[in-house]
């Protein structure tokens, strides 16, 4: 189990970079996978590598987490004030109270992915297409909530499940600002040690602030 968390909102440019950097992939795969077991293919092994990494730089919008270091993210960023305990969300709406199923709202969501009816380039017709937007509305309400407009940060139940939680862009930017301020009062470097230690790996945590920054400016994320 993991965390997959993506912007709300992706450039062009990125998905044109992305394609690209898939497709030099593909290539370094299929070479790869052309060569008889040996050094040659050992070799190959290393260009597949080297282009994942280009693909993964290149994937902006896209964050992840597996389920331990998400605790480890969490209990750190909770010590430093970037997330905080927020009052209960609203309820969950109800497809139904809404003239839609959970089925229409897939589909709506993951359009991509999902097709309903079978076969067909139109997978709702307009009535059941706005109930399913009504109720998405609704549904992105609670996952969007902040019940603490005085509490600057990030709810901890935004990253507690797979839901899809919505991070807001100011949330975004007030978690990235208090870690500025923590490590402006720590200096730099004694910051970034403790990283190193609370987390095992500063690299990757400065990644996740300049991931959480580009939230900022890109409607903000979705914690799957």
């Amino acid at each position: 189990m993991g965390y997959d968390m993506r912007w709300r909102k992706r450039d062009e440019s990125e998905i044109a970079e992305v394609a690209a950097a898939r497709e030099v992939f593909r290539a370094a795969c299929d070479a790869r996978d052309a060569l008889p077991p040996g050094p040659e293919q050992d070799a190959a092994q290393e260009a597949v590598s080297t282009a994942y990494e280009a693909e993964s730089k290149a994937d902006r919008s896209y964050f992840r987490l597996n389920a331990f270091g998400m605790g480890r993210y969490c209990d750190y960023m909770d010590r430093i004030g970037m997330t905080f305990a927020d009052d209960p969300a609203p309820a969950w709406p109800e497809p139904e109270a809404h003239g839609t199923t959970w089925d229409d709202y897939d589909v709506l969501r993951y359009p991509d992915v999902l097709r309903y009816p079978e076969d067909t380039d139109a997978p709702l017709d307009s009535d059941r297409l706005a109930a399913a937007e009504k109720f998405r509305a609704a549904h992105d309400r609670v996952l969007s909530w902040h019940g603490r407009p005085d509490t600057p940060g990030i709810p901890d139940r935004k990253f507690s499940s797979n839901d899809g939680w919505i991070v807001l862009p100011a949330e975004a930017e007030a978690a990235v600002r208090i870690w500025e301020q923590h490590r402006d009062e720590l200096g730099e470097a004694l910051a970034t040690a403790e990283v190193a230690v609370v987390l095992g790996d500063a690299d990757y945590w400065l990644r996740w602030i300049d991931y959480l920054r580009g939230a900022v400016t890109h409607d903000g994320f979705e914690v799957h």
